[in-house]
């Protein structure tokens, strides 16, 4: 794991880990036993989605929501997903911590021996952005753009990091008001089932973040490091 240097005024608004499994027989027992084991660091409890149907089953729906007691941290779960989200993020130590205590506490409910998807992903906001080429280094899609006449402005790029299906996404919205500026990065591994194991699944989450901290250095603006370092 690189040390980085933790940013005095992060613009970083969630952290988010996801990871995806063939779909499970007995949800009630997964969502139950996650409850009830992880009530300590989790008391609260939601249920989402309750007015669909119960025989409607879509691909990386979140059933139930388990949120700390300080709101600084919550995890999802579904028949085929289970996602780890941090909205107040202490670094990625801290997070990783997490990420690995909820995925051993699930296998004891869940017989998984395998996954489909990783995913992590970073989401920052900067606010009260007049023109987003101050905040970040980027092109604007079009020579002379006025972005002030812009309704919103959204720049998608998905890159292959390697032959292994893993992909880094960089998801920037601009819209014209509020004037906050948004940057989604995302790193996915996308792959036919793969052995579940808890140490190489956070060998990954490291691996990913590293590549997620190096594009954001390369995409934040000097002008921008200058304040916010």
């Amino acid at each position: 794991m690189k040390n980085h240097k933790p940013w005095r005024n992060a613009p970083l608004q969630e952290a988010v880990f996801e990871i995806r499994f063939p779909s499970i027989a007995d949800y009630a027992l997964f969502a139950g036993g996650m409850a009830i084991s992880q009530k300590g660091d989790f008391p609260t409890t939601l249920k989402l989605h309750a007015d669909l149907p119960e025989m409607i089953e879509l691909a990386g729906l979140v059933k139930h929501r388990f949120i700390s007691e300080d709101e600084s941290l919550l995890f999802q779960t579904g028949s085929d997903v289970l996602s780890i989200n941090s909205i107040r993020y202490n670094g990625f130590s801290n997070f990783l911590d997490s990420i690995q205590k909820i995925l051993i506490g699930s296998e004891n409910f869940i017989n998984i021996s395998s996954f489909t998807r990783l995913g992590l992903r970073y989401i920052n906001k900067f606010s009260n952005v007049e023109d987003p080429s101050t905040v970040l280094n980027i092109n604007l899609p079009f020579n002379n753009m006025d972005v002030s006449k812009t309704q919103l402005l959204q720049i998608q790029e998905i890159n292959k990091i390697n032959d292994e299906g893993m992909l880094q996404a960089i998801n920037i919205q601009f819209p014209a008001a509020p004037k906050d500026l948004i940057l989604d990065l995302d790193v996915s591994l996308n792959l036919p089932q793969q052995s579940w194991d808890v140490n190489k699944i956070s060998s990954w989450a490291d691996k990913a973040h590293d590549i997620i901290w190096d594009k954001f250095q390369t995409l934040i603006s000097d002008r921008e490091k200058e304040v916010r370092i």
